[in-house]
């Protein structure tokens, strides 16, 4: 219907209108010619309407909608665009589609980072340029000044004199008024002054704390260290430590003297051997105090008539030495030095320590290099923990018989 109409009206448009016929009113003869009336209202606004109405047509002829139905599908098939850009765009639309917020704000971004880095190269760019231009400094030479070797002796004699003055000013000035012992359980505090050898009105700073510590472990040998401290403006402390536990071992005379765990010769046990614990197998060659224990390489053996010979050892007397402080030192880390009676190394492969009266603890072979003597002595420990107090027989911890496991045999 639509078209239809349409097509009516361009019809119609295209018809031209006919004008009416023109009267003119015949005058009569003899009458003056005057001027022509001008027209009438209503003839001056069906002319300008009849105008209006063929604008309208000609516009309705040249907008898409009076187009014939060819022309409409040409113009479908073309692509719209838009006229003040220059870019085509979608069909339909009035405009181009406007960006999203966080897309401008994402352009935005990158266009001040650009602008950014751009600044910086032309910075950059200007600073080299600079540097480029600017001259290099000039380099100026002047001679080395003539050795003065009377200004060098000078300087030698004023330092000389201050580090003679400052000598003097310290023997004059600080002296040994005060000397304090700590540390001290066997000896008095007076024997270690006197082992020292300081005495009051030396000099503080000068007198020799290496020469001072020697005397004193050469006198008192249970002295294990010994340190010095000096406290302005007249104080020198000794700080000593003493051998915490020692050993009884025989010497070839059959007396008794007490070893360390390090195997240092304190001192002569003289009648406190049984007070100790007592290492068998190991026989001392010519000890004496603060040095250290040589065992005897060969021990004499009976063989019946023939009497006394001396054969040669299977094992030294070093080795045996070796374990007995292997063994002891392990009691000292398991802190079961004091309940330990003796310690057998006579026979290495068959290593006996008795605990007190007690226990009868067979350690086995010093060879085994699976279980090691610590590990037995610990694993003796724990056991006796175990065990009552009223218990006492045979621990066997040589892992020979009982892999791994530790035999108890009651005393019969």
């Amino acid at each position: 219907m639509e078209t239809k109409k349409k097509n009516r009206d361009s019809a119609s448009a295209e018809q031209p209108r006919k004008k009416p016929p023109q009267q003119t009113a015949r005058r009569p003869s003899g009458a003056v010619a005057t001027a022509e009336r001008p027209r009438s209202a209503p003839a001056a606004a069906e002319k300008s309407g009849s105008a209006q109405r063929q604008k309208q047509s000609a516009a309705k002829q040249n907008s898409p909608r009076t187009k014939r139905p060819q022309d409409r599908r040409t113009a479908a098939n073309e692509e719209p665009t838009d006229l003040s850009s220059g870019k085509k765009r979608a069909y339909g639309n009035s405009r181009p589609k406007q960006k999203s917020r966080i897309v401008q704000m994402a352009d935005s971004a990158q266009q001040t980072v650009k602008k950014q880095s751009q600044q910086r190269k032309a910075r950059r760019e200007a600073n080299e340029e600079k540097r480029r231009r600017q001259a290099a400094p000039a380099v100026i030479y002047t001679e080395p000044k003539a050795f003065n070797r009377r200004r060098f002796a000078m300087q030698l004699l004023i330092m000389a004199a201050v580090v003679a003055a400052f000598v003097m000013g310290i023997s004059v000035f600080f002296k040994v008024e005060t000397i304090k012992v700590s540390g001290a359980e066997v000896y008095d505090p007076w024997s270690v002054r006197e082992a020292a050898g300081i005495k009051e009105g030396d000099s503080l700073l000068t007198f020799s704390r290496p020469r001072a510590g020697a005397q004193i472990k050469a006198k008192l040998p249970y002295v294990k260290s010994v340190r010095f401290g000096i406290k302005l403006p007249d104080t020198v402390n000794i700080i000593i430590e003493e051998e915490d536990v020692v050993y009884a071992v025989k010497d070839t005379t059959g007396a008794w003297w007490l070893v360390s765990s390090e195997g240092r010769v304190v001192a002569q046990a003289g009648g406190r051997a049984t007070s100790y614990t007592q290492i068998l197998g190991v026989i001392l060659e010519n000890p004496s105090p603060n040095t250290q224990a040589v065992a005897q390489e060969s021990v004499p053996i009976s063989t019946g008539a023939e009497g006394d010979v001396t054969l040669p050892p299977t094992t030294t007397g070093a080795r045996r030495l070796e374990v007995a402080l292997q063994i002891v030192s392990a009691l000292e880390a398991n802190d079961i030095v004091g309940a330990a009676a003796s310690v057998d190394v006579t026979h290495l492969e068959d290593m006996i320590l008795w605990y007190g009266t007690r226990y009868q603890v067979n350690l086995g072979d010093a060879a085994d290099t699976v279980h090691s003597i610590e590990y037995k002595i610990a694993c003796m420990n724990d056991v006796i923990l175990q065990l009552s107090e009223y218990q006492s027989g045979i621990l066997d911890i040589s892992f020979t018989i009982w892999p791994d496991q530790v035999g108890y045999t009651p005393f019969g």
